[in-house]
């Protein structure tokens, strides 16, 4: 009996094998780990701040998913994180970034920077999972620094637009 069933058996698992990974399990759920914060304190009206926020996200390839200028809070797509060894080691990670923009007076603003990182549920138990902090972290405070300079820079009131 099994010798005529090793044709069959043979069939179902090269068609098996032929077919791609995802047609043949779902997707495993991911869990959101913290890539930690940033906060600064910008010399800026507010308003002047959310528009650059969303300028500097967009510039570095971010996909806005939300924008609430009422709420002072802007909201990533997640997307593949891009540094070479992150993606080596986890592969399929992603990363998104949460933006709060709270003004604390007519010209001074509170800008806090939040990213999330999602992968496996033992993420954070990898030895390589600070790697992955530090380099979101670094580009979080490149992105502030961005922020800063786009706001110092003499066309930033010229080109006031509201989103």
């Amino acid at each position: 009996m099994v010798r005529r069933l090793q044709p069959l058996l043979l069939a179902v698992l090269l068609t098996a094998c032929a077919l791609p990974a995802a047609a043949e399990e779902p997707r495993p759920e991911r869990k959101v780990h913290s890539a930690g914060a940033r906060t600064d304190t910008l010399s800026s009206p507010s308003r002047e701040v959310y528009r650059v926020a969303i300028l500097e996200l967009e510039k570095n390839d971010w996909t806005i998913q939300r924008a609430d200028s009422a709420r002072g809070q802007i909201v990533t797509q997640w997307k593949k994180m891009d540094h070479p060894l992150a993606r080596l080691v986890f592969r399929d990670i992603q990363a998104r970034c949460v933006v709060d923009v709270m003004a604390l007076s007519a010209t001074s603003t509170e800008v806090r920077f939040r990213g999330g990182l999602a992968g496996p549920d033992d993420l954070d138990q990898s030895a390589a999972f600070g790697l992955a902090q530090t380099a979101y972290r670094k580009a979080a405070e490149r992105w502030m620094d961005r922020v800063r300079a786009t706001l110092a820079a003499p066309a930033t009131a010229a080109n006031s637009g509201s989103r």
